[in-house]
């Protein structure tokens, strides 16, 4: 065997090892590329803590705030308070609402300015969607009837649908923040600003279904905010007037008024609302409302009943505070009790909101707020814009906005509630049901459209009694009556058309407040007809006249309820819903007649 010399051997190794390690590299190439390059990612955005390190004092005053503003495009109102003045969040009214898409149009152009200005921070965008008369999306969204016809129904299944189809139909259009629900109980029938707006008297049923409610809503990516705390259901002045006092002591309002709060925050709830009323039993202080107590926000709700999400103020222009505090003082109040955003609605000038804000951020640069309470509800509020995925895309599709809101099968919904929300209370003189195709003359007196409150607008589809009834009658004559004070009311004429009638349909308005209605209800029954008288509100009227003897509450005046009454009097479908109220020496809550 021929022996191959040492030096040979080594140049017969060489291309040997030259292939190995040509081989290697290219593994390595491979891996490299692979597992150390990976395809380019937009950059993360920075953590909660890291963005609030980076901003400025007027960019952190500047979140805490929320502003409504004119106009259903970003004019320059809006665009000054978003860019110059960083606010946190907007608020939008029937006044800034055309149509689905529009409104999505018009949300898209406030985040972009928002995200592309200051510290780049998304919006919340806020809507009183409640239901029935507190409805900001207008006719194109799907029509509830309300939170007290929802409160008759007593199906919780109902209010967790309500709350999923307005969250998605809020989410659709850019809207991601809901005050809604109501969760005050309504044991007071003179309340002259929640009636209808709440959900009952029973504190155990008011809670069952607000928990529902808020689980639908924000299983739809909407914050749900509980509102007005700590209560405002036994109240007889209108907070957006004057300054109402709860006189409770701490054993009632445990056991009434704080329980539904207590359930929502069990239920998850993101946000409450506050309430302008004094509460003596939690802060003595006289002439304090709960909004500027830190004993009530702070002491209460966070201590005591362990509330992490956000607080937001009820509007800050409203009378109860601006009649004893001038905005800004409230605002630096507010934050110092502990309120997270200060809600500056629809101020009579726009630009109070902005003096506000320059004495916020002055009251910060003075020391009188500190930065440490600053930078709390700054991070409670970037964490809730966090969590709703804003800092990742607050772009909103107008497409399917339009695809989105008041579906057919959404509107089935609510035509649901509204048919299992009628109630007949009294039925004594045997009139209901009425034959379909009834043709004797049919006389109907009814409101006009109107609005009774502040937080009220007729954003929505309209109709009248009459309207509704002619679908089940021959002959039917309408007479309409003004609700305003002002307007004239002809008692006399009503009455003499009634006489010619074989049948009168007389819908009531809060006939509680208006001796015009009460008197012609009466004259009305001294006539020996028979008459059906309908609450088309709170079921508190019949007070007024307890002599009728068939009377029927549908707690709201919306087409989809008128409906559903129009349904329910000709007997295309049987009365289920019982009175989530009671009416004192009349009926008892949970009455409800059907045949």
């Amino acid at each position: 065997m021929t022996r191959i010399p040492d030096r040979d051997r080594r140049w017969f190794a060489f291309p040997a090892i030259l292939v190995l390690a040509t081989g290697l590299t290219l593994y390595a190439a491979r891996v490299y590329r692979s597992r150390a390059v990976p395809p380019a990612q937009p950059p993360a955005a920075p953590s909660v803590d890291e963005l609030i390190r980076t901003m400025s004092v007027e960019e952190k005053v500047g979140q805490l705030f929320m502003v409504g503003f004119p106009g259903q495009i970003m004019g320059y109102e809006a665009s000054t308070l978003v860019k110059d003045y960083h606010v946190g969040g907007v608020i939008l009214f029937a006044r800034n609402v055309d149509s689905p898409g529009q409104v999505a149009y018009l949300t898209n152009q406030l985040q972009k300015a928002a995200t592309e200005n200051g510290a780049k921070i998304p919006l919340l965008v806020a809507a009183d969607q409640e239901g029935g008369l507190v409805n900001r999306l207008g006719p194109q969204a799907t029509s509830f009837p309300g939170n007290m016809a929802l409160g008759a129904t007593g199906s919780a299944d109902l209010a967790r649908r309500q709350g999923e189809i307005t969250g998605r139909e809020l989410r659709a259009v850019g809207i991601n923040v809901n005050f809604a629900p109501v969760v005050d109980v309504n044991n007071n029938p003179k309340n002259p600003v929640i009636g209808i707006r709440s959900l009952g008297e029973d504190p155990q049923a008011v809670a069952r279904l607000a928990s529902a409610y808020i689980q639908g809503l924000q299983s739809a990516g909407v914050i749900a905010t509980a509102k007005h705390f700590p209560g405002h259901g036994d109240t007889a002045v209108d907070s957006h007037i004057g300054l109402p006092v709860v006189e409770h002591p701490r054993s009632r309002l445990d056991r009434v008024e704080f329980v539904p709060f207590r359930a929502a925050i069990e239920a998850g709830v993101q946000a409450i609302m506050t309430a302008h009323i004094v509460f003596p039993a939690i802060d003595p202080t006289p002439g304090l409302p709960a909004t500027l107590s830190s004993k009530v926000l702070t002491g209460l709700l966070r201590q005591e009943m362990g509330f992490t999400g956000l607080i937001f103020t009820d509007a800050l222009e409203m009378g109860a505070i601006t009649k004893t505090y001038g905005l800004g003082e409230a605002a630096v109040k507010a934050l110092q009790a502990g309120a997270d955003q200060l809600l500056i609605a629809w101020p009579q000038d726009w630009y109070d909101a902005v003096r506000a804000i320059q004495r916020v951020t002055q009251a910060v640069k003075q020391g009188e707020i500190s930065m440490d309470r600053v930078n709390s509800s700054v991070r409670r509020i970037l964490a809730a814009k966090e969590k709703l995925g804003l800092f990742k895309n607050s772009q909103v599709d107008q497409t399917r906005a339009k695809e989105m809101v008041g579906r057919p099968e959404n509107q089935a919904v609510g035509m649901e509630i509204a048919r299992r929300s009628i109630t007949v209370v009294k039925n004594e003189a045997r009139i209901l049901p009425l034959k379909p195709g009834y043709a004797g003359r049919l006389l109907v007196i009814g409101p006009q459209e109107s609005t009774l409150t502040q937080v009220e607008e007729l954003g929505g589809a309209s109709s009248t009694l009459g309207k509704a009834l002619r679908s089940g009658a021959k002959n039917v004559t309408e007479y309409l009556y003004p609700v305003s004070r002002n307007g004239y009311f002809d008692l006399d004429t009503m009455v003499s058309r009634a006489r010619q009638a074989d049948l009168v349909v007389v819908g009531t308005y809060r006939a509680t407040t208006d001796r015009r209605q009460a008197q012609l209800v009466r004259s009305l029954l001294g006539l020996g007809k028979p008459v059906i008288v309908v609450a088309l509100r709170e079921p508190y009227d019949i007070l007024e006249f307890p002599e009728a003897t068939t009377y029927v509450v549908t707690y709201g005046s919306t087409p989809v309820s008128l409906s559903a009454l129009g349904d329910v009097l000709f007997g295309r479908i049987k009365p289920s819903g019982k009175l989530p109220v009671s009416i004192p020496g009349v009926a008892p809550a949970g009455t409800g007649i059907t045949w």
